[in-house]
């Protein structure tokens, strides 16, 4: 649909939602061009669309006009968000629209909630976890569901929490089907609609969450100018460097990405002291206080020059205003997040500009397969089949639910239809009975034992040892930081923290008072006292197969190349198999000949002779090693929170179906040992002397 006829066409089909929607830009963009025909003719749909083409709107607006009027009450259509930071900022982006239309909006996260059960708004903006919540104790609520939108869906899918969302659109789904039987709703039909910036097989993806999805993909996606330049690994000085070209190319906001709190917190901390940004340097990440997020966000949407230092909190949607330059302080652990720093440039310009700082060679090789295939779509995630310690967060869920407080096997086994037998839910079912979580009721009914009332009794505090109804992995135990004067909660702090008499908050220097269990209470201090040494690392992120066996071509290298160098200590082998699959690899070989481990054991092992064939091994003997050592990996795994739970042959097979033992296979048989020029591998040993530091 491209010329003005259909325009107009499309335009007639949104009586209500186009004066709402879309009249104040006098348009529509291909992607809302492309998705609302399908939507409006009644089907599901994966919008795939670069960054500001108006994906919630192509979703929102046509579900909308077919499932909302002005006499519609009770809830209507669920926004699903991957994270609580985008939840504040998509309210304000869409609550004027359904103003126009008088349109309730709710919104409903651990953040932040206007939403009322009682007085049930028509759109719900919400998180996986608090559509769990809402079930266990609102489940009429959702008797007149129509439509759900996923938003970001890659961001859940492969993950505990997606895995959790398929279970939960079952439980939604059920909802339906029982109000549609007993006459509380004319029907069952649910429309959905999943969002997403970037992910590799559209149709794979939304067919494990809802049916016959119609894939919709646009493209045309920003140029983008990347820099790569070297940074210290103990300084800022080029940091800072940096920023002094920003006159001469018109530039006078930049967000800055970094992988952990502490190194935005370290950074944030030293710029601030030589800043051209003036005190406009902000801290963004999901420890501090949920209103002084919003507060920040605010204010650095506003300035006119500013420098936010931030987590992955704002990979997404959040309104920041105009970026003129995205930096990335190492590189960030997948591409799906690399698309999505990098999106948060200025939408408006025809380039985006993008600068890599590399600490050292490792990260810098990274940067450019991440860069190079990324944006060129190679690089995508596998998804290696269900988790079935989801299975356990929802019986626990479930039962709360559940009017009679009980639950039956033929009930649980419905929900996990595709996901796991019969035989495999009455495993996990008699173990938490032995566990003292379930108990025997009537014939064939298991109710709450012991142990899960007094998990259920801990939800209400505020920290909870585990939340039923979450999979997200559980942190260490936090404590609120106050300030002294005006006992206004700043942030929540790990205890492991509380070794430093100073800590930096916000990039700035504070003074630990006194610690009362409760709380940690500080003062500020001025930055030129605060004279302990800055962290400028933290740990390396995990190295999947994914991106490590491309860097190799970045090295100049033909794919699958395994290089053997020879060294008085040994033979070096590059395999380029990722953390998890090199840990694999070294513990197999021990068994055959002397072998030692790397600084990067994801990228390389040290062998004492050359190997005479090629090392293969049948997927019977891999699956027999890690059925022995499945701990191992069982923390290099995201398993979900609730994987003790499990029966121990339940845990052993869901490690070997998350490796994915023939893809391990198949990657090791593709390798071809070969040498390699000098100054190639030179450039091999640099990257393992990078992180022996």
């Amino acid at each position: 649909m491209s010329d003005l006829s259909d325009r107009l066409a499309l335009k007639a089909r949104l009586p209500r939602a186009w004066p709402a929607f879309f009249e104040r830009h006098g348009n529509f963009t291909p992607t809302q061009l492309a998705a609302i025909p399908v939507l409006l003719d009644g089907d599901n749909v994966i919008v795939c669309a670069p960054t500001a083409g108006g994906k919630t709107e192509a979703a929102l607006a046509p579900l909308v006009e077919r499932h909302c009027s002005h006499r519609s009450s009770g809830l209507r259509l669920l926004y699903i968000i991957p994270t609580r930071a985008l939840g504040n900022d998509l309210q304000m982006r869409i609550a004027p629209s359904l103003d126009v239309l008088h349109l309730s909006l709710g919104i409903k996260t651990r953040d932040l909630t206007t939403f009322d059960p009682q007085q049930p708004s028509v759109v719900l903006i919400t998180t996986p976890e608090s559509v769990d919540s809402l079930l266990t104790s609102h489940a009429r609520l959702f008797t007149n569901l129509r439509g759900i939108i996923i938003d970001e869906i890659h961001l859940f899918d492969g993950t505990p929490r997606g895995d959790q969302l398929r279970v939960l659109l079952n439980r939604l789904r059920e909802v339906r089907r029982h109000a549609s039987q007993h006459s509380h709703a004319p029907d069952e039909i649910i429309q959905y609609a999943a969002l997403s910036a970037t992910v590799t097989n559209p149709a794979a993806a939304a067919a494990r969450y809802f049916p016959d999805a119609k894939p919709i993909e646009v493209a045309g996606r920003q140029s983008v100018d990347v820099a790569y330049l070297p940074l210290s690994p103990d300084s800022v000085g080029e940091l800072t460097s940096y920023w002094q070209t920003f006159r001469a190319r018109d530039w006078r906001k930049a967000i800055v990405f970094c992988n952990s709190r502490s190194e935005v917190e370290s950074y944030a901390a030293a710029v601030r002291r030589r800043s051209p940004f003036g005190s406009a340097v902000y801290v963004h990440y999901s420890n501090i206080e949920a209103q002084r997020r919003h507060e920040i966000e605010e204010q650095f949407a506003t300035d006119e020059a500013a420098v936010c230092f931030a987590t992955s909190t704002l990979e997404l949607g959040i309104d920041i205003g105009s970026i003129d330059v995205v930096v990335l302080i190492g590189p960030p652990g997948d591409g799906n997040a690399l698309v999505q720093r990098i999106g948060r440039g200025n939408r408006r310009r025809q380039q985006l500009h993008v600068a890599c700082f590399y600490r050292t060679p490792l990260e810098e090789i990274i940067f450019k397969t991440l860069i190079a295939n990324t944006l060129g779509d190679c690089i995508g995630d596998s998804y290696n089949g269900f988790r079935p310690s989801i299975t356990v967060q929802q019986i626990f869920s479930y039962l709360k639910q559940s009017p009679a407080a009980a639950l039956r096997l033929n009930t649980i086994a419905s929900l996990f239809d595709g996901m796991l037998s019969s035989q495999e839910i009455e495993m996990i079912v008699g173990h938490l009975q032995q566990l003292g979580y379930l108990q025997p009721g009537r014939p064939g009914e298991w109710r709450a034992g012991p142990e899960l009332n007094r998990l259920i009794d801990e939800q209400a505090s505020d920290q909870p040892s585990l939340s039923i109804y979450s999979n997200i992995d559980v942190t260490p135990a936090q404590l609120e930081v106050r300030d002294r004067h005006t006992h206004r909660v700043i942030a929540q702090i790990n205890r492991q923290w509380l070794h430093q008499s100073t800590l930096s908050l916000e990039g700035r220097p504070v003074n630990v008072d006194w610690v009362d269990g409760e709380a940690v209470w500080v003062t500020s201090v001025p930055a030129e006292k605060d004279t302990e040494r800055l962290i400028y690392r933290s740990g390396r992120k995990s190295l999947s197969y994914e991106v490590a066996h491309m860097l190799p071509v970045e090295l100049g290298l033909p794919p699958d190349t395994s290089p053997l160098v020879e060294t008085p200590e040994g033979w070096w082998w590059f395999h380029w198999l990722g953390d998890v699959y090199g840990v694999m690899l070294f513990n197999l070989l021990r068994f055959r000949v002397s072998v030692e481990q790397t600084a990067v054991p994801g990228l390389c092992l040290r062998l004492a002779d050359k190997p005479l064939k090629s090392f293969s091994w049948t997927e019977t003997q891999v699956e027999g090693y890690l059925k022995e050592d499945f701990r191992r990996f069982e923390k290099m795994l995201a398993l979900g929170a609730f994987h003790p739970f499990l029966p121990r042959d339940l845990r052993r097979r869901a490690v070997i179906e998350q490796v994915n033992v023939p893809r391990f296979l198949d990657a090791l048989a593709a390798l071809c040992y070969t040498t390699i020029p000098e100054d190639v591998r030179e450039s091999l040993f640099d990257l393992l002397d990078a992180d022996r530091d």
